[in-house]
C-alpha cells in the first residue's frame, strides 16, 4: 500500500525555497530604499506613494526644506519645498509610462494657489507631455522634470554629486509660451434673445 503521506525531502525543499525568496525581497527592498542605489529601473516599479518617498528624501538630500503632503486631500501637490533662496514649490509627483496631460498642470496650479507658492514643479517618469499640457504649462508658469531628467537626477544621486543633481532640479524644462489664444465663441446675443446651442432666453 502507498504512502499519502507529504515527503519530507520535498516540505525542505519548499522551506528552503521559501526563505530565498525572502531574502532576495528583503535585499530589493532594502536597495530600494536607499536612494543612492536608485535607478529609473526602480522608479518604473514604484507605486505612486513609494514615488512621492523617494522625491521627499532626494529634496531633503539636495538641501531643501521638505514637506510631504497627506496621502489624501493634498489639492495637488504631493511636495512643498522651500530653496535657499526662500521660494516656495509646490511638486507633483506623477510616476507615469502614458503621456502627461493637462491634468497635471490644472491640479498643480491650484496647489501653487492653494499653499501661497511661487513655483509649481511636476516630476514624471513619463516620456512626453501633450502639446495641450505644454500650452497650460506655459500659461501659468509650471515647469517640469521629465524622464530624462529623473534619469539624471538619479543618476547623479547614486554617484554622491548632490551639486549637479541639484542643478537639474534648479534648471528644469520651461515650457515656451505659446502665441495666440483658444479660440472663444461669443454668446448670441441680440435685443430679443440670446441663445447657445440649444438653449435661448427671450
Amino acid at each position: 500500500m502507498e504512502s499519502t503521506s507529504f515527503p519530507l525531502w520535498l516540505l525542505a525543499l519548499a522551506v528552503l525555497l521559501a526563505a530565498v525568496w525572502a531574502l532576495r525581497i528583503a535585499l530589493r527592498r532594502k536597495k530600494r530604499t536607499d536612494i543612492s542605489k536608485i535607478t529609473i529601473k526602480d522608479i518604473d516599479r514604484m507605486e505612486g506613494g513609494e514615488f512621492e518617498d523617494y522625491l521627499a528624501v532626494v529634496f531633503a538630500a539636495l538641501g531643501y526644506e521638505t514637506y510631504q503632503t497627506a496621502k489624501a486631500r493634498d489639492f495637488g501637490a504631493d511636495l512643498v519645498v522651500v530653496d535657499e533662496e526662500g521660494h516656495k514649490w509646490v511638486i507633483q509627483a506623477k510616476r507615469y509610462s502614458a503621456n502627461l496631460g493637462l491634468a497635471c498642470v490644472q491640479e498643480v496650479y491650484g496647489a501653487q494657489v492653494f499653499y501661497n507658492a511661487d513655483k509649481s514643479l511636476v516630476i514624471t517618469s513619463a516620456e512626453k507631455v501633450t502639446e495641450a499640457c505644454w500650452r497650460l504649462a506655459a500659461a501659468t508658469n509650471t515647469y517640469f522634470l521629465l524622464r530624462e531628467d529623473l534619469k539624471e537626477l538619479a543618476s547623479l544621486i547614486r554617484k554622491g554629486k548632490l551639486e549637479e543633481a541639484s542643478w537639474v532640479v534648479k534648471t528644469p524644462q520651461v515650457p515656451e509660451p505659446v502665441k495666440g489664444k483658444p479660440a472663444l465663441i461669443e454668446v448670441e446675443q441680440s435685443r430679443k434673445r440670446i441663445s447657445a446651442g440649444d438653449y435661448f432666453y427671450k
